[in-house]
């Protein structure tokens, strides 16, 4: 017996409906900083990730620079939320205009199991 093939394609989408919605990754940004274009000195007065999801928290991630007319620089680990010394020093001494970092490999703990965020840029001047 052939069985039409719009009747195959219904059974397939019905499946697809019907099967678990993974949730979105957690959210993660840098201090209170909840827009792409900030300044060095709001990135530096609490240089930590937070995620809102409840019993997340981040364990590492990177951070790299990169500026107009300059090479790439990156990427520099942490291993926990705050961002390192090295982070630190590097950020402050990036005296450029329109500097763009880059926060990736974002790896949180949630409820004992491991689980990464999206990477994105924050823009800041000099």
């Amino acid at each position: 017996m052939l069985v039409p093939a719009f009747s195959f394609a219904q059974n397939k989408q019905k499946k697809q409906k019907n099967e678990p919605v993974a949730p979105p990754p957690p959210r993660v940004w840098v201090a209170n900083i909840h827009t792409w274009h900030t300044s060095r000195d709001s990135i530096l007065a609490k240089p930590e990730l937070s995620t809102d999801s409840v019993g997340c928290r981040v364990s590492g991630f990177t951070i790299s620079l990169q500026a107009p007319g300059h090479p790439f620089y990156g990427p520099l680990y942490a291993v926990g939320w705050e961002m390192t010394q090295v982070q630190k020093d590097v950020i402050r001494q990036w005296d450029y205009p329109d500097v763009t970092l880059y926060i990736q490999d974002i790896h949180l703990n949630c409820h004992e199991k491991d689980a990464t965020s999206p990477a994105f840029q924050l823009k800041f001047d000099h």
